[in-house]
């Protein structure tokens, strides 16, 4: 019977209960008055781990942010275009049901995030190591469509008046956290409605009516 350690081995795992514990707090008490030793307390851990495996709390903000954004079903640590869902997206010749897809992956990442968006934004205008890490983190979200216009654009499915830049800039302002949260929490649409029109306002915004 096999005793290896279960996925990512108990290092990640331990880091995936710190982040956990870490979003939590963050949500609940704001990053400025959750402390290393609260989150240790809420992860189980020595103080003395975080401080080993993370050095300090940005540090640790910027691991909880990679977990939420990576779901319960990825390491943080893998790279984007090796996670199940890209390989899916990519694998896809369809260019309708790829964009849909990249609704579908953005507003379950947006649910997950969200809170922990507010918490950095807030404190953002107070703590400048914070807010450097917020605009690396936004820079990151325009990873997404930068790959994947630049695929549209090569199998002739974009709009012939767009540029793959341009086009991802579309994709990155239509499928911002921000857009989901405002169509299923202050107008309460449901998960399905709000993916299906982001994916069917994407192929509109972007693909030329031949692949639509």
């Amino acid at each position: 019977m096999s005793t290896a350690p279960a996925r990512g081995g108990r290092r990640a795992q331990t880091r995936r209960r710190i982040a956990e514990a870490a979003a939590a707090l963050f949500a609940e008490r704001g990053y400025a008055a959750t402390t290393l030793q609260a989150i240790a307390d809420a992860a189980g851990v020595h103080v003395q781990t975080i401080y080993q495996a993370f050095g300090t709390k940005v540090a640790v903000l910027a691991e909880t942010a990679a977990v939420l954004v990576a779901g319960p079903d990825e390491e943080s640590s893998t790279p984007p275009p090796e996670r199940k869902w890209v390989r899916e997206l990519f694998a896809e010749p369809d260019p309708v049901r790829q964009l849909f897809l990249y609704a579908v992956h953005m507003r379950t990442v947006s649910e997950r995030y969200m809170s922990l968006l507010d918490v950095m934004r807030v404190t953002a205008a107070v703590d400048p190591e914070v807010g450097a890490f917020l605009t690396t983190a936004e820079r990151g979200r325009y990873d997404g469509p930068a790959h994947i216009t630049p695929e549209l654009a090569a199998k002739g499915a974009l709009r012939h008046d767009l540029t793959a830049e341009r086009a991802a800039d579309i994709m990155y302002a239509l499928t911002a956290y921000d857009v989901y949260r405002s169509l299923m929490v202050d107008r309460g649409w449901s998960a399905t409605d709000t993916e299906r029109w982001v994916a069917e306002t994407l192929a509109l915004a972007l693909l030329a009516p031949a692949a639509q």
